[in-house]
């Protein structure tokens, strides 16, 4: 079954793997430790997509602290198709003083690297663990990687919303601003962002499940592409935003997720809602009219995105 993926991002202003060690995992096989866990979705989602692996044939180890290296095989990954960038384990050593061709991350370490995504500050640590600060400034490097934006235009990055801001690297402030407010990795419920805590293997899992909802899907096979036919209407109700639109597809057998992404208020937040598209028996293809209802506030401007690329944009 093909699969579709498109974003719809709203904004108010604007135009706007988990390795360890070489073990693996099946990517289809459930782990024998995440049975209740509260990222156990999120885990099986990226084990199938061959995006996480187990540190053996059973088992995750979701409470195991991720490092460094972990995160860069993860984060190249979810990237899939979208990470153009060309480089090899041999190429290490031009950019990272303790990194080998021998580590298992260095040809991904190497593409983020010519990708902008990791820096290059003589030494990468690839076993030392990951902090919350450090992977906020990945994230949002990824981000701008993604879709040539420097979200720190649209985002007022001088209000630090955590009670340990003064803890914050100041090199990271900014991303981690940013990170929270596209919902990428959030503060703490005692309102701080605790800037150098590790993350463990399940809370990565999650964060990078989150990122992947914006990576643009890599639509194969799909012969004369699918389109959003028109907005019909994109009006407040309750203070609730309504958007109805009706959705081509070219073909019979799809079915996938309209990803909505919206952008609302001054402190600029990305939510994501999932609406399944509906399988279709017909030779001729089909079209869906849905109405999705939104809880944002002073959106302005409706951003069509199919597969990352800004397609059509409409006023509310």
């Amino acid at each position: 079954m093909k699969k579709h993926w498109m974003a719809l991002a709203l904004a108010p202003f604007v135009a706007g793997s988990l390795l360890a060690g070489g073990h693996s995992a099946a990517a289809a096989t459930p782990f024998s430790d995440i049975d209740d866990h509260w990222a156990e979705p999120q885990i099986l989602s990226l084990a199938r997509q061959g995006i996480v692996n187990g540190i053996n044939d059973d088992t995750f180890a979701p409470d195991r602290p991720l490092t460094r290296g972990q995160f860069v095989v993860m984060l190249a990954k979810v990237f899939k198709s979208n990470l153009t960038t060309r480089g090899t384990a041999q190429e290490a050593r031009k950019y990272f003083s303790d990194v080998d061709e021998s580590d298992y991350y260095a040809d991904e370490l190497v593409r983020l690297r010519k990708a902008g995504v990791i820096d290059d500050r003589g030494a990468f640590h690839g076993e030392r663990k990951i902090t919350r600060q450090e992977m906020a400034h990945y994230l949002t490097n990824a981000y701008r990687y993604l879709y040539k934006q420097d979200l720190s235009s649209i985002i007022n990055v001088k209000n630090v919303p955590f009670k340990d801001a003064g803890e914050i690297a100041p090199g990271y402030r900014d991303d981690v601003v940013i990170a929270d407010k596209i919902n990428l990795i959030s503060g703490r419920d005692n309102g701080k962002f605790d800037p150098r805590a590790t993350l463990t293997r399940a809370e990565a899992a999650y964060v990078i499940y989150r990122f992947g909802q914006l990576v643009p899907y890599d639509d194969i096979g799909v012969r004369s592409g699918s389109q959003l036919a028109k907005i019909q209407d994109a009006y407040y109700k309750n203070g609730r935003l309504y958007i109805t639109f009706t959705y081509q597809l070219p073909s019979a057998g799809y079915s996938g997720q309209i990803i909505i992404i919206t952008r609302s208020g001054q402190q600029l937040k990305i939510d994501v809602e999932q609406v399944k598209l509906d399988s279709s028996s017909s030779a001729s293809g089909f079209k869906q009219t849905r109405t999705i209802v939104v809880d944002e506030s002073n959106v302005r401007t409706i951003i069509v995105r199919v597969n990352g690329k800004e397609e059509a944009r409409f006023n509310v």
